[in-house]
């Protein structure tokens, strides 16, 4: 069974989700979106995303075509029509069709929303936990999820070509912001210390996990630098699509003992009852 996407007011198959060669998002990679999660057919915090997405727009003056209650019926419509699979719904507002200087907008934003079958991380990364190579390129605008990854192009093809997992961004004082696709956490002396910097994008992942781990560890918020890494016991990468997926190394420095710890671990244990009660409450009748 093939799977639909909605492309400019239309649900359409795979091979028909095309967009203009014209459109911004192709010429100049002008657009933002964001990516939700779909457990079992059911998007996973919905509307923090839409919301999200809603916020990226206006801060690279684009505007959603619709409302937000709309775009929430639009995502439920597309789920309805493709199996009810573990997947992601990727939400993309471009700049739409490029004026006669092929730089500026002709007319309004265009709204893509793709499915997307998941396909689930490698199991060694939580077996024997990722390692990533450190980067200097800075994604523009980091705060905001725009369409233009070609720092997280670079990086990742350099760290695969490394044999490493991931790359994480460094500011120009030598700190640790985020993964290409993900937040990162370190646990020292008992506390998770993680960037609450305005260069990174603040995932809806990283969001819950701060609730969760709020009674079982103090919480430091700051840009760890790369030199205390060695000093660390644990790190982990979140996302969406990770959840929780410890960290073990980063560049030459190996963190604690090299191998997945206890506190990550409970983490993503929590972050997954998180998950099913989620669901659980959602699916409750009305009374």
């Amino acid at each position: 069974m093939g799977t639909f996407h909605y492309v400019n007011g239309a649900f359409v198959p795979e091979e028909k989700a095309y967009v203009s060669a014209l459109d911004l998002s192709v010429l100049r990679g002008y657009g933002v979106f964001d990516y939700v999660q779909v457990y079992q057919g059911r998007a996973f915090h919905l509307q923090d995303h839409l919301e999200r997405l809603k916020w990226s727009a206006e801060q690279v003056e684009l505007s959603l075509p619709m409302g937000l209650a709309e775009l929430d019926q639009l995502v439920q419509q597309l789920l309805a029509k493709n199996p009810s699979i573990d997947a992601g719904v990727r939400l993309i507002v471009t700049g739409g069709p490029s004026g006669q200087d092929q730089l500026l907008p002709d007319a309004g934003s265009h709204l893509i929303l793709l499915f997307h079958p998941y396909t689930p991380p490698p199991e060694k990364y939580y077996t024997h936990g990722m390692k990533a190579v450190t980067t200097n390129l800075l994604r523009i605008i980091p705060s905001v999820k725009t369409t233009n990854y070609m720092p997280a192009i670079f990086a990742m093809n350099k760290a695969k070509q490394r044999g490493f997992d991931d790359a994480i961004y460094l500011s120009d004082r030598q700190e640790l912001l985020e993964g290409t696709i993900s937040n990162v956490f370190f646990f020292k002396d008992g506390k998770i210390i993680t960037s609450d910097s305005n260069s990174i994008v603040k995932g809806v992942t990283r969001s819950i996990l701060l609730r969760l781990a709020e009674p079982h560890f103090p919480i430091e918020y700051r840009s760890l630098p790369l030199s205390e890494v060695s000093s660390c016991q644990e790190a982990f990468l979140c996302s969406s699509r990770k959840e929780v997926a410890p960290l073990v190394q980063i560049d030459d420095i190996v963190i604690g003992t090299g191998k997945p710890g206890p506190s990550s671990a409970k983490l993503r244990s929590l972050f997954q009852d998180y998950v099913a009660n989620y669901f659980a409450k959602t699916l409750q009748p009305v009374c």
